[in-house]
């Protein structure tokens, strides 16, 4: 079965944005999400999508980190603006 890639509008500078204001590196952020290294920066430059069963480790390893609320909706192109919000 194919792998099935994620048509929400996933924006991966927002997670870029996110990830450096929790103060991880890709590196450190793949580790708390189980993920590689290679996955976030792919995700980050635009190169690929995250697939949905990479989204909740994702929200979770930058939710942990984060003073602010924080969820999927923060790495979505939902609102107006595309600017991260915080």
């Amino acid at each position: 079965m194919a792998r099935t890639s994620l048509s929400l509008p996933f924006n991966g500078t927002k997670l870029r944005h996110w990830r450096e204001r929790a103060g991880l590196t890709q590196q450190a952020l793949a580790e708390k999400c189980e993920l590689s290294r290679y996955q976030i920066s792919r995700w980050e430059t635009g190169d690929a999508k995250p697939e949905p069963a990479s989204l909740k480790p994702l929200v979770r390893g930058l939710a942990v980190v984060l003073p602010d609320p924080f969820s999927l909706d923060d790495l979505l192109d939902t609102r107006s603006g595309t600017e991260p919000r915080g």
